[in-house]
């Protein structure tokens, strides 16, 4: 999959060194379609599962996360743990990871059956600063096949822009996961040429541009979403999974005195686990438009 720059968890692909749709769809569909059916005759896997894989491999670092929890609890409670249980929880943080990487590996098989089986459900949007939202609606999704030199998977991010200007294509880079426990801050630009993003057909919010987009979100609009995301609070986002702990996160609203009423700075997702600070801000339309598409499948249009 050398075109392949990154598959999203939520099945949307970027794609790199192409020039047209037509090479993008005949190229890429062609290949999707050889790699999976070679795969599933290697791992000798059925056309289809009533259960995804990676539901049951996401209900076992659930219940790993547990076994953490109490005894980071019983850590902070007391104040020490004895040898045993210090082995234990190191013992689980293994499992947690090796549980994460056969997620991984069949997440990405996952999605890309989907698409190389139903490749008219897809589209392909050209990349350029007029269409950084859709970048923006990936923010916070787990990045299959983009892994940092050291080997560990990389997230998508952008640079912040204080001023409140436009974004650019050129701000977006990638970085490693390991940033988040303090062992690796490897980052990487995001190609800014001949790239283009796989996605789902039919999501008006990717038909527009950026500006109109923003220009759409009318007051009237913004109420609605504002009760639409509230009806959400405290629910899982399955395709958001905390860097650390590998958890879907869960969506939360800042105390009204945090906000002052810009829904762009009221809601984000936390991770559940004990004590975990990680965070995804839904701080663009993109993002809370991809929200609603995940829990509703419908965004704020």
């Amino acid at each position: 999959m050398g075109f392949i720059e990154a598959i999203f968890g939520a099945s949307a692909t970027v794609i790199k060194r192409i020039r047209t749709a037509q090479q993008l769809v005949r190229n890429y569909i062609a290949g999707l379609v050889d790699e999976v059916l070679q795969e599933r005759v290697a791992e000798n896997q059925p056309a289809s599962n009533p259960t995804p894989v990676t539901v049951n491999i996401q209900i076992d670092i659930k219940n790993i996360g547990i076994e953490e929890t109490d005894l980071e609890k019983k850590w902070s409670r007391d104040g020490s743990l004895k040898q045993s249980d210090i082995e234990k929880l190191e013992e689980l943080k293994k499992q947690r990871e090796d549980k994460f990487e056969q997620w991984q590996k069949a997440k990405t098989q996952e999605v890309v059956t989907e698409q190389a089986t139903n490749p008219d459900t897809y589209e392909t949007s050209f990349l350029n600063n007029d269409k950084v939202h859709i970048l923006q609606f990936q923010m916070g999704q787990v990045v299959l096949e983009k892994r940092c030199v050291c080997g560990r998977p990389m997230i998508l991010q952008h640079r912040n822009r204080a001023d409140g200007s436009i974004f650019l294509l050129s701000d977006f880079f990638w970085s490693c996961v390991g940033y988040y426990n303090n062992q690796c801050r490897g980052t990487q630009s995001f190609q800014t040429q001949d790239i283009g993003l796989m996605h789902k057909a039919n999501i008006l919010e990717l038909q527009l541009s950026n500006t109109e987009l923003s220009q759409s979100f009318t007051r009237p609009l913004i109420q609605k979403t504002v009760v639409r995301l509230r009806q959400h609070l405290r629910e899982e986002d399955k395709d958001i999974l905390c860097p650390i702990h590998h958890v879907p996160m869960v969506l939360r609203e800042k105390d009204k005195s945090n906000h002052s009423n810009i829904v762009l700075d009221m809601f984000y997702l936390q991770c559940p686990h004990f004590q975990c600070k990680q965070i995804v801000k839904l701080k663009s339309l993109a993002q809370i438009a991809a929200f609603l598409h995940r829990k509703e499948e419908r965004g704020i249009l």
